[in-house]
This record gives C-alpha cells, sequence and structure tokens, in this order.
C-alpha cells in the first residue's frame, strides 16, 4: 500500500482560532473534523517569526540559532539539509504548492548567478518539486483571472487584493471591512486548492510504488486583509470579543514592550472588531478550501493512505497587548495549531484526542520522515511525535519550548546606527512560567507566571522572591543554546573518528 503525506501550513493562524480549540466563533467544520480523525496537540509553537526563518526552522528542523535564517531573505546555508531533500535521497519525489520563502545561499551559487546581486526568497528549497510556485499570486493564476472575464486592470497584485472600498472612501471602517472584487470561486485561495486537486488525482501515481509527499501552503490567513463574500459578510463586527490588553500597556515602563506596542494597534474598539472579523472570514475560506482537498482524498480512496499534517509557520497577535502581526514574545504569535491524523492502525486508540505535551514546530518534519521509514539526520534538532499518536509508554514529552525572535530590521528603522547583533531576544516557556531574555544588556529580563497571569501582563522577574526561578530559567536557556547553536562543521567531524 503506497503511503501518502500532505503536509499543510498556514501562515499566521492562531493557536486558539479553531473550533476544536474552543472558539465558538471562529468556522473551522474540516479542521474540527480532521482533529476529531487525529490528533490535536494543544501545546505547539513555533521557533521563530516572521514567515522565512520559521519556515527554515520547520523545514531543516532545527532551531533558529543553527539556521542563522534570521530575517525573510536571509539566506539559507546547508540548504539541502532539509527533510524533503532527505526524502528525495531516499527515492521519494516531493512536491511543494505554494511557497518555502527560502533564501539561496549565494555562495551555493555560480557567480553569474542572479543570488550573488541580490536578496530573495522566492525559491523552492532542494528536494521538492515545484509543482506550483505562489505566495500571494502568480502569473498563473492572473492568466486564469483573464480566461474567467476579468478585466486587465484587475489582473495585478496590488489591484486583486484590495477591497471593493467605496470612491468615497472607508467612512469610520477598516478598508478589510469592505468585499473582494473576485468570487470565492476565482480567489487565489481556491485557484492552490485546484493545483492540490490535480496534484492528488495525478494519473502517474497510480502506478507508483511510494506514494506521494506534497507541501502544501496557503497564504490565509496573513495579509493582504480581504474576504471575498461569503466570507466578508459571515462574521459580524459587533459579535468578536475584546482583545486581551490593558490601557496601561501603551505606556509601559519597560523599554522593549513600550517600542514594540508604539501608539497600539486598532486602538478603536470597532476598528480592532473589523480586523478580527476579518481574519475569521480568511480562516473560513481556508477551511472551507480544505475540505475540497479532504474530499478529493476520500473520493480519490487516498484518505486512509495519507497522513495529514495540519498546522502554520506562526500565529498571530490579534490586537492582544495593542499589536497585530507576528514576532514578539507573546503567545499569541507564537503559539500554533497542529492537527496530525494517522490513517494506520497503530493511531486508533488516539484517534479525537487532545494531546497536552509541548511540541516544537521543528518536530513536524521528523514525524513525516518516521512515518515513511526514513531516518533523520543527526542535525535535525525536533523529534518524531509518532509515539505520542500511537500511545506508547516510553514516548518523552518536552518540558519546555525555545523560541527567538531578531528584530533588527524592526530597530533599523528606529535606529540605523545600533548595533544590529543586540536586537535579538530569546523564549524558554514552560507550562508554568515564561522566560524572556535580551541580547541588549540595557534591556530587563521578563519573567510571567502563567499560572497566575496567562494573559502575560505582569512582569516578576524583579520580583526578589522569584530570583531563583529567573537564575534556573537562565541557566536552563544556556545550555539550550549552547547544545543547539550552528554547529555545521562540528557534526559533520563527528562522523569520523581521530
Amino acid at each position: 500500500m503506497a503511503r501518502n503525506v500532505l503536509f499543510i501550513l498556514a501562515d499566521q493562524f492562531r493557536a486558539d482560532c479553531l473550533g476544536s480549540s474552543g472558539n465558538s466563533i471562529v468556522r473551522t467544520p474540516n479542521l474540527d473534523r480532521l482533529a476529531d480523525q487525529g490528533v490535536r496537540f494543544a501545546r505547539c509553537f513555533n521557533q521563530t517569526a516572521p514567515c522565512g526563518p520559521s519556515r527554515m526552522s520547520i523545514y531543516t528542523s532545527r532551531y533558529m540559532c543553527s539556521t542563522r535564517a534570521v530575517a525573510n531573505m536571509t539566506p539559507l546555508r546547508d540548504a539541502e539539509e532539509n527533510w524533503g531533500y532527505v526524502l528525495r535521497q531516499s527515492g521519494f519525489d516531493p512536491g511543494l504548492i505554494g511557497y518555502n520563502d527560502y533564501g539561496v545561499d549565494p555562495n551555493s551559487v555560480p557567480e553569474d548567478d542572479p543570488h550573488r546581486r541580490g536578496l530573495s526568497y522566492d525559491n523552492v528549497l532542494p528536494g521538492f518539486e515545484r509543482v506550483y510556485y505562489h505566495e500571494y499570486d502568480s502569473p498563473e493564476y492572473f492568466q486564469w483571472l483573464r480566461d474567467q472575464g476579468y478585466p486587465e486592470e484587475l489582473c495585478n497584485h496590488s489591484a486583486i487584493h484590495s477591497p471593493a472600498v467605496p470612491d468615497s472612501g472607508p467612512g469610520d471602517h477598516l478598508s478589510c471591512h469592505y468585499p473582494a472584487h473576485y468570487k470565492a470561486e476565482h480567489s487565489e485561495c481556491r485557484y492552490v486548492t485546484q493545483k492540490a486537486v490535480e496534484y492528488i488525482k495525478r494519473p502517474d501515481f497510480e502506478d507508483r510504488e511510494q506514494g506521494w509527499v506534497l507541501s502544501l501552503n496557503y497564504i490565509k490567513p496573513h495579509p493582504p486583509n480581504i474576504n471575498c463574500e461569503p466570507y466578508r459578510s459571515m462574521f459580524a463586527a459587533e459579535e468578536m470579543d475584546s482583545a486581551i490588553r490593558r490601557i496601561e500597556e501603551l505606556n509601559s515602563d519597560h523599554p522593549y514592550i513600550r517600542n514594540a506596542i508604539g501608539t497600539g494597534q486598532h486602538v478603536d474598539d470597532q476598528h480592532l472588531k473589523e480586523f478580527k472579523a476579518c481574519y475569521y472570514g480568511m480562516i473560513a475560506e481556508l477551511d472551507d478550501n480544505l475540505g475540497i482537498v479532504f474530499d478529493t482524498l476520500e473520493k480519490t480512496g487516498q484518505w486512509e493512505d495519507t497522513l495529514i499534517v495540519f498546522s502554520a509557520d506562526h500565529g498571530e497577535q490579534l490586537g492582544d497587548h495593542y499589536l497585530v502581526g507576528k514576532g514578539h514574545f507573546y503567545d499569541g504569535a507564537m503559539h500554533i495549531p497542529c492537527i496530525i491524523r494517522d490513517p494506520s492502525n497503530k493511531a486508533r486508540h488516539t484517534r479525537g484526542t487532545v494531546v497536552d505535551h509541548f511540541v516544537e514546530s521543528i518536530d513536524l518534519g521528523p514525524t513525516v520522515l518516521d512515518w515513511l521509514d526514513v531516518d533523520s539526520p543527526d542535525r535535525f534538532q525536533g523529534k518524531s511525535l509518532l509515539g505520542s499518536l500511537y500511545g506508547e509508554d516510553d514516548f518523552e514529552f518536552k518540558e519546555e519550548i525555545h523560541y527567538e525572535f531578531d528584530y533588527r530590521s524592526s530597530a533599523r528603522a528606529i535606529d540605523s546606527d545600533t548595533e544590529m547583533d543586540k536586537h535579538l531576544l530569546w523564549v524558554l516557556r514552560t507550562k508554568k512560567f515564561k522566560y524572556v531574555h535580551f541580547a541588549d544588556d540595557k534591556i530587563p529580563s521578563l519573567l510571567f507566571n502563567l499560572e497566575e497571569d496567562p494573559e502575560e501582563f505582569d512582569n516578576i522577574a524583579q520580583d526578589p522572591k522569584y530570583s531563583s526561578i529567573v537564575m534556573d530559567l537562565m541557566n536552563r536557556m544556556l545550555v539550550w543554546r549552547m547544545r543547539c547553536e550552528d554547529q555545521r562543521m562540528e557534526n559533520w567531524a563527528s562522523q569520523f573518528r581521530y
């Protein structure tokens, strides 16, 4: 029996925006169905942000301190050490629909290669077949829109992702309050889905002894914040709940928090709720499209042969702490969904369960390799989750997660003369505490007691009664870094005896 893998990454998807996670407003029936037939890992966290660095960690199964891909378009060294390349070396033919956000190492290409002269992450990692490249849109998508009768003035990136705001302006609303120019059946999300359906139904797969592997990447619910109907009208702004924030945060005495929040995003409550309604609409569209993909698997008889992994590269602040987007250290942007459905008989006892132990996004690649009976390279730092899926007694749960955020790009906009290597923070999170350490010695650490302060408002790092906790977490963070930082040549040399 052929064994297939469908590895789905959404972009900027919060962990708490699933019906199965207890969200009573958002609409995700297809992902909830996947959770009912698989396992939802309730404490999954990404390793870094923004998109490019996080995806490099996901595909290489290494922390950012090992990949050193610290920002979008930062070149990735040793790019062939990703799980797609490992699969290709093992006889598989993994495909990619969507994008990797991978920056090519200029030292790995000939002198006349354009990557020698500029940065770009519109590339596909070594090992993956470039089935269809699409981040926000593509030339193929625009040609398809023309074929559907859309006017030329809409067939470009700026126009197609702009809501149909009245000529008189948005008024008291955000632009995202207004609908897209395209129909749901013509959205870029639906076009990506059609490509996935075509891939799953490829006739040449029927004769393969080995199954297919597809990395399927959707931009939603990442900006641009825009919805076509019926998603634009699916959620009323007045039904949205309030963000997690306090007015005092707009004048925080902590220098990092003060600079990160600035004057605050969507301070106006009406605007915040319109933004959230739009975000939920984008999630609903994504979920409907995943339903089409899942139905295709069932109709073609491949549902019971396919491992499905659903996750995201990072979350979304969604107005919490007066922030939107990704990055920083709050759970809203670090905590991501993770649902895995293993069709094998070994996983029957855990179907429909929720696992509460820590999972990191670097664990997803090793899980795929393990399911396909392919060994993970020594340099991979994640661990397979199959033992948890199978309910094995000896599966070792993680007691903590580690997260890094390099904010030099933001800092450069404020002060171009500052020392860029200072603009780095590390996070160590346990179930009880979150500790944040800054490379800039002028920025004091942060400590949150998540049992008493789950919304991360009260910094207790300078409270004397927590000094031993701070010291313990700082030491554990240092040990983690010593073990996990870039050891490219050391790992290579360890294969040989001296």
